[in-house]
């Protein structure tokens, strides 16, 4: 049943890579009586791990008893897009984790606008790597941010702003679940501030920061920094977005070079040996010797030629 009070009869296109958001947002907005009419994804997105093409499946099994009127676009043309939302007849866009700029001609089609989901607290960290430059800043709390879109990248005005914390041992799938419960309980304000027809509240470009892709050389790992520093890098790494080469940061060790994935910090007593010296086995994992103390490394695999 549709929730009391709420708009209802929208026709809604998400557009977005990630799985989830089209799974949840789809739910969500049936739930509150709008109709999805449109699923619009970029062709050839890569980084799509497991538990996404997992996610992907479980989309596919619910569109399957979705409503004919659904549409399911996968565009290789960034020229496509107009025309191919111009044929949905939004009332709204809903857009998350959607890597294209949206073009004035497009952000004008919809009678209630366009509106954004950026994993920030705008307008700090604008831009395509948020989350990679929050955790490489050491963030312990990160956040997202429902905006207006305009004709630049993350700069229209705020319709809802959360927070949720994060800890040294969340991996990615922790952080994008915590994300996930964040926008979802964000969902219902923004639609309703969308039914008022709310402008938003305009950002303060003096409070601006740019997130954007991490610079190629910053994914390789100096065992003479701190042990803190190499995790920190790790991290960040997994959520960076590159323009080119892995996501994951990268290190030379005994030789070889390995791609490393995850880390946790080592809790026994001090050791003293020359940083990049590999300490001790635990299974698949590696501890290994940093500039101040050693660091257990969880997650890797041999860096390809």
């Amino acid at each position: 049943m549709p929730t009391p009070g709420a708009a209802s009869g929208w026709r809604i296109v998400l557009l977005t890579v990630a799985p989830a958001v089209a799974h949840d947002f789809t739910l969500a907005l049936r739930a509150q009586g709008h109709e999805v009419v449109g699923l619009v994804v970029p062709a050839g997105v890569r980084g799509l791990r497991p538990p996404d093409l997992e996610r992907w499946a479980e989309l596919g099994r619910l569109f399957e008893a979705a409503p004919p009127s659904l549409d399911v676009l996968l565009l290789g043309e960034r020229a496509h897009l107009t025309p191919r939302l111009a044929a949905l007849r939004p009332d709204l866009l809903l857009c998350f984790f959607f890597p294209w700029r949206l073009p004035p001609e497009a952000l004008a089609l919809p009678r209630l606008g366009a509106v954004n989901v950026h994993p920030s607290l705008l307008p700090r960290y604008r831009g395509p790597c948020p989350l990679g430059w929050a955790l490489r800043e050491d963030a312990r709390e990160l956040g997202l941010t429902f905006h207006r879109m305009d004709a630049s990248f993350d700069t229209g005005p705020v319709l809802a702003r959360g927070t949720f914390p994060v800890r040294d041992e969340d991996t990615e799938e922790v952080v994008f679940e915590r994300l996930m419960l964040a926008s979802r309980r964000l969902l219902p304000q923004v639609v309703e501030r969308v039914a008022r027809g709310d402008p938003g509240e305009r950002q303060v470009e003096a409070d601006a920061t740019f997130a954007p892709f991490f610079e190629v050389a910053y994914r390789d790992i100096d065992w003479r920094d701190s042990a803190r520093a190499v995790h920190l890098k790790v991290r960040a790494c997994r959520f960076a977005g590159w323009r080119e080469g892995g996501e994951d940061a990268r290190a030379r060790l005994q030789g070889r070079w390995l791609r490393v994935r995850r880390t946790r910090a080592w809790r026994g007593e001090d050791l003293h040996a020359a940083p990049g010296t590999l300490l001790a086995r635990q299974g698949d994992e590696l501890l290994v010797q940093c500039g101040d103390a050693p660091l257990w490394v969880v997650s890797h695999t041999p860096e390809e030629p």
